[in-house]
């Protein structure tokens, strides 16, 4: 049975954390409320991005053009052995969409992807709404804790795969 859309089988795949799909949906539809969008409704919101005031707050800048949100997705891509050329959306979604990797090693990619999503838009809601910054370092030491916690509770129902996945994370 074939995805009805092209970016179904990147979005909703069984080795992802539902919360993280459901925003990485979100972003696909360009449905996230983001400041560009904000203004559009007519709110008055600071249209910069509160990660490094380097431009409009849009999805595509947020995913993956702004410098802070690319060295998170850089340095957890490199982890699994992927190295992402193209800062923009559109590419890196392409690129996800038409990858030929060993089906574990997919897996993998793609959980990272859209725990670095959820870590952007996640990061981005602490600094408008509690204040709280943090740097790239402490964000990438939350993503490798919760990508091995994910491993691990893949572990019981298949373990060749959670313990591939180890590995290459490790």
């Amino acid at each position: 049975h074939e995805p009805e859309v092209p970016w179904g089988r990147i979005v909703w795949n069984r080795s992802g954390i539902p919360k993280h799909s459901f925003l990485t949906w979100l972003a696909v539809l360009n449905r996230l409320p983001t400041r560009d969008h904000l203004l559009s409704w007519g709110l008055a919101v600071d249209p910069s991005c509160v990660l490094c005031s380097g431009g409009t707050e849009s999805r595509n800048h947020l995913l993956f053009e702004c410098t802070y949100s690319w060295n998170l997705w850089s340095a957890s891509a490199a982890r699994c052995d992927f190295h992402p050329t193209a800062s923009d959306w559109t590419s890196t979604l392409s690129t996800l969409q038409a990858i030929h990797l060993p089906s574990w090693k997919t897996r993998l990619l793609l959980l990272v992807w859209q725990l670095v999503i959820y870590s952007i838009w996640y990061e981005r809601n602490a600094r408008i709404h509690r204040l709280i910054f943090r740097s790239t370092d402490s964000v990438l030491s939350t993503i490798d804790r919760t990508v091995r916690n994910r491993i691990q509770a893949l572990r019981e129902s298949n373990p060749q795969l959670s313990s591939q996945m180890i590995q290459a994370w490790l």
